[in-house]
C-alpha cells in the first residue's frame, strides 16, 4: 500500500467513525474566521497580519498531503 492508499484508507477510517470530513472541517474554519473578522477585539489583530485570507484560509484547511 503506497502512502498516499494509506492515507485515504485512514481518512475514511476517520470519516466513517466520526463524521468528520474534509468539507466539514473547511467549514469550520471559514466560519470561525468569519466570526474572527467581525469581532471589535481580534479582527484588527487578524487584519494587521493577513491581508489576502483565501490562502491563509486554505492553508488552515489543509491537508497534510496537498
Amino acid at each position: 500500500m503506497t502512502g498516499a492508499e494509506r492515507r485515504q484508507a485512514i481518512t475514511t477510517e476517520i470519516a466513517e467513525r466520526t463524521g468528520i470530513t474534509e468539507t466539514m472541517i473547511e467549514r469550520l474554519v471559514r466560519g470561525f474566521y468569519a466570526k474572527v473578522r467581525t469581532d471589535a477585539v481580534l479582527a484588527p489583530i487578524f487584519e494587521a497580519r493577513i491581508r489576502d485570507w483565501e490562502p491563509h484560509l486554505k492553508q488552515m484547511f489543509a491537508s497534510r498531503s496537498r
